[in-house]
């Protein structure tokens, strides 16, 4: 998104530049297209800052048995019992101190 606002930015230096006005047919297309432009990367950006309310949590652990590094989301911490291991196939027990019982405890 960075690399799309410069060249934004590039192009309308280069309006500026080649002396582009609003007083002009030429002018008046060039910087609405800029504007406009403008208008749908600060939509996205908009949009983009409401995902990141939604932002999901990864842990690390490390296998007992071969010491490899598995990474979890935090769906999965809520939703699976046990982990294998990917390098040797070691279960880990999921000890989940946060889950609401059964009884809504």
């Amino acid at each position: 998104m960075k690399e799309i606002i410069k060249k934004i930015s590039y192009l309308r230096g280069l309006c500026n530049g080649y002396g582009f006005d609003r007083n002009t047919k030429e002018g008046t297309v060039l910087l609405g297209i800029l504007d406009v432009l403008d208008d749908i990367t600060d939509a996205i950006l908009e949009d983009g800052d409401e995902d990141d309310d939604e932002e999901e949590y990864s842990y690390a652990f490390i296998c007992p048995a071969c010491g490899q590094e598995l990474e979890v989301d935090e769906d999965v911490l809520n939703n699976e019992e046990e982990l294998i291991c990917p390098a040797c196939g070691n279960v880990i027990p999921v000890l989940n101190e946060f889950a609401i019982d059964d009884d809504g405890e």
